[in-house]
């Protein structure tokens, strides 16, 4: 599908990256990108002020001039309890690891997966961060799976054992993806970007099965609150297990990394989510009750106080508010120069998987013009795999991630000026859909 071989250091995504931003129109005044992977819904004005209150705190009290390694230990022992309530578990504080946002956990546990002989099989699309980990540490991709479970061998070498690789839902289709059958593994790790999209706060059920149906000493969760809070810089997140050799691997890792390894503001925003999570997946007149118990946990724990009952249910409305303009963005796509993949439909999350109505007859070529001429567009391509396991899983298809979170303003007009390049006909006033 493309000839951007990678480098020695460069996974095969990123290097087609490169070479279609190459040479494209960086005016920021007509530049638009239509699929970042970034939430542009802007994060609570209530969470700003609680963030506000925190970092204010934790330099008052001295917290921000200690290493990581000499805060109290009870940030762990809070979380474990709110994930047991939100997931239904049995967590303890040393089943828990703070990261510094999801792309550090992704690469110290692949790093760890490959020091123990372990290959991948990772779904596509999925996050660059897991095919750059394993080419960096040396952990074989042995395959890629589809959102139906079809799976495409690479020929790697086998390694002894297997990782299979899960983001619940896929960062960037939105989607449940099934997981491909009769595939013996040795480890799982789920990685969750978000839980919140296109049909507004999402019940847990999903999560909450699919850990009870794991074994957490043979298994690893990752969780962040980066994006559903569009807080991407703030580098929240954590792993969840009970495996050993993992912890210590991380625990070894932050050790080197005493001064910069951890984050008291990003550990207390972790809590909070958690905490929110298991609000949001309650009926509203349970708010306070929910509130209070997670008050409680923390104020047990010593640390900082959690927002109270009014602030959680503000920024349970503002995500309500977000949660629609994923809605309306999605339905405004029946008009567009794109149409839906079956089985792709965005359950959570700000992204989505589509493919141009007007095949072009050289894609690649055609997104590279798309860019000088100031439309950025994210094709399959960059969305991890390989040329080959694209084409395998989706021969032909012209596929491009689209973001969700954008103005609908913005939205409409990139929607425009792709049925512009693609010489696909604007609709009509009839065709639009009825968008709030």
């Amino acid at each position: 599908m493309h000839d951007t071989a990678p480098t020695s250091l460069q996974a095969e995504c990123l290097a087609a990256f490169s070479a279609l931003r190459a040479d494209i129109n960086l005016n920021a005044e007509t530049a638009i990108e239509l699929g970042e992977g970034c939430n542009h819904f802007l994060p609570s004005p209530d969470l700003a002020r609680y963030l506000s209150t925190l970092l204010d705190r934790f330099i008052r009290d001295g917290t921000l001039s200690a290493y990581s390694g000499c805060r109290a230990p009870g940030t762990k022992a809070a979380m474990a309890e709110l994930l047991n309530h939100q997931l239904n578990t049995h967590l303890n504080a040393s089943d828990i690891f703070f990261t510094r946002g999801g792309t550090e956990a992704i690469n110290l546990t692949i790093g760890h997966l490959a020091e123990s002989s372990h290959g991948l099989v990772l779904p596509l699309p999925n996050y660059y961060a897991f095919d750059q980990s394993a080419l960096r540490w040396g952990a074989p991709v042995t395959a890629y799976y589809r959102h139906d479970g079809a799976i495409h061998a690479t020929g790697a070498d086998p390694a002894r054992r297997t990782c299979l690789v899960e983001v619940l839902p896929n960062g960037v289709t939105g989607a449940r993806h099934a997981l491909p059958h009769q595939l013996g593994t040795d480890f799982t790790l789920i990685d969750v970007p978000f839980q919140i999209g296109t049909a507004g706060p999402q019940p847990t059920a999903i999560l909450r099965d699919r850990v009870s149906a794991i074994n957490l000493d043979s298994a690893a969760l990752i969780l962040t609150a980066s994006k559903d809070l569009s807080l991407p810089g703030l580098r929240a997140a954590v792993v969840v297990t009970r495996n050993r050799a993992l912890l210590d691997h991380l625990g070894r890792d932050r050790f080197e990394r005493m001064a910069t390894g951890g984050d008291p503001v990003s550990e207390v925003v972790m809590l909070f989510y958690a905490s929110l999570l298991t609000v949001l997946d309650a009926p509203v007149e349970q708010t306070g009750k929910l509130v209070q118990v997670a008050q409680d946990c923390v104020r047990r724990a010593g640390l900082p106080e959690l927002p109270d009952e009014e602030t959680y249910r503000r920024v349970r409305n503002h995500l309500a508010a977000m949660s629609k303009r994923f809605r309306r963005n999605a339905r405004a796509l029946e008009a567009s120069p794109l149409r839906r993949i079956t089985g792709l439909d965005p359950s959570a999350g700000y992204s989505t998987f589509a493919e141009l109505g007007t095949p072009q007859e050289d894609f690649l070529a055609w997104v590279m013009r798309c860019g000088k001429a100031g439309l950025r567009l994210n094709p399959a391509v960059v969305h991890g795999g390989t040329s080959a396991a694209w084409e395998a899983l989706h021969p032909g298809g012209q596929l491009l991630r689209i973001n969700l979170s954008e103005e609908p303003s913005f939205l409409d007009h990139g929607m425009a000026l792709l049925g512009r390049h693609a010489g696909h006909p604007a609709p009509s006033r009839q065709q639009r859909p009825d968008l709030p």
